[in-house]
């Protein structure tokens, strides 16, 4: 009877163990097998923005690694939300991935509903940059750091306007972390789009913007915007003169915008692993760091489960700005 006993507790570990090589070797043969086909990667904005051009220039990256193209498909609309949508409902299979900024996890705190659940219904994969803001104001002002502006905006109560892609953007959470640091009114104007409210900075119709050194750098080589602090925690290497928020006094003004990739939630892990690796060795590149470099941004690298943390801290952290701004999508 011992004997029957032991033979049945050995077969069934063996069969325990035979399934769990098989599974082990199943998973190992759909990760070497992806990609079989092209992958679609959203850019949930217009062609020519910094996602749009730091999410190509890594397709084009992969697709070299992987041997298989991965394709921008550009959904613009409703502030990230209609590619958002789009790749949430997508199969999780790793053929449709999303590449996206601060909205990703500021639209909860923004909207009352949704058309998906970031959390449940996506899932991070890969950082790619992280994006310091820069500070410029209009070149007639006589503002040439941060200690002037603070000054000028003190002397001239209700002249200190700054304009942003619209309300809850990166550059509208930036200016009210400025304002309730700094103790100074910054009046908030908003707009459908980074571009839009280049026009009327340059007139001198507003003061201030903040937004990337991408969007910036030819009027500030043309001397018509003038760069005051950058938002990140440290110095730029394509504009190391200007310093940073921190530098100049307020060391809590210290934020980032940045590009990751995300995929739907239920992706097999082993393909997201292969994903993130893959991305972290592109980053590695020289040329692929001084591109990202040169658009005024950090290359940044996350394993899957830190991404997803970082997610959230991010949204516990930004929650209490938007609270104290009272910030509003009208």
């Amino acid at each position: 009877m011992h004997t029957v006993n032991g033979l049945r507790r050995f077969a069934g570990a063996l069969a325990t163990l035979v399934l769990a090589t098989c599974g082990a070797s199943l998973a190992h043969a759909a990760e070497q097998a992806y990609p079989s086909h092209p992958v679609k990667v959203v850019v949930p904005s217009v062609p020519g923005g910094p996602i749009d051009a730091v999410s190509r220039l890594v397709s084009n990256k992969l697709s070299a690694r992987l041997g298989t193209g991965f394709y921008i498909e550009n959904k613009p609309g409703g502030n990230v939300q209609i590619g958002t949508s789009y790749v949430a409902k997508s199969d999780p299979d790793g053929y449709t991935l999303l590449t996206t900024a601060p909205a990703h996890i500021i639209n909860p705190l923004l909207y009352g509903k949704l058309p998906y659940d970031p959390v449940k219904d996506l899932t991070g994969v890969a950082m790619m940059a992280k994006v310091p803001l820069l500070v410029v104001v209009n070149g007639e002002l006589p503002v040439h750091s941060v200690a002037d502006l603070i000054a000028w905006g003190r002397a001239h109560p209700d002249r200190l306007r700054y304009g942003s892609s619209g309300a809850g953007s990166s550059a509208n959470l930036v200016g009210e972390l400025l304002s309730m640091n700094a103790g100074l009114k910054l009046e908030h104007i908003p707009y459908k789009g980074a571009a839009a409210v280049l026009p009327d900075l340059l007139a001198g119709r507003l003061e201030i913007m903040i937004d990337t050194l991408q969007l910036f750098a030819p009027y500030i080589k043309a001397g018509k915007l003038r760069a005051i602090a950058f938002t990140g925690a440290a110095r730029m290497p394509a504009m190391p003169n200007v310093p940073t928020l921190a530098e100049s006094g307020y060391p809590d003004v210290v934020a980032n915008s940045w590009l990751a990739i995300v995929a739907p939630a239920r992706t097999p892990q082993n393909v997201i692993d292969k994903l993130a690796r893959t991305v972290g060795d592109v980053l590695k590149e020289p040329d692929v760091r001084k591109q990202i470099s040169d658009y005024g941004m950090e290359p940044d690298t996350m394993t899957p489960a830190q991404l997803n943390r970082y997610f959230d801290a991010e949204s516990q952290r930004w929650s209490k700005v938007v609270k104290a701004g009272n910030i509003r999508v009208e």
